[in-house]
């Protein structure tokens, strides 16, 4: 079994607080940042921010934002049906 698939297979058998502490022990403090980034871009390029102000905004590249969006084009992808789950349950 590859390894994505183990980490996944075993995070599906997890309650919320466990996967919040694993991803706590095994992530740098850097990875987290680096992954909560890209998650508020996604999140930003959803509400229609440009990637000139969200580049701004999160100081991050042009090149990270631009793959945030080619995400966002694919209907099918997981990211967006996420973004969308949490919109519906905030609105």
């Amino acid at each position: 079994m590859d390894t994505l698939k183990e980490i996944s297979n075993l995070l599906s058998e997890l309650s919320k607080e466990e996967i919040n502490a694993f991803l706590a022990e095994i992530l740098t403090e850097a990875e987290i940042a680096t992954l909560s980034n890209r998650w508020r871009i996604l999140k930003m390029l959803n509400q229609n921010f440009s990637q000139r102000d969200i580049a701004s905004k999160l100081n991050v590249s042009l090149c990270k934002i631009t793959r945030g969006a080619k995400i966002l084009k694919n209907k099918n992808a997981i990211s967006l049906k996420l973004i969308r789950k949490i919109e519906n349950e905030y609105n």
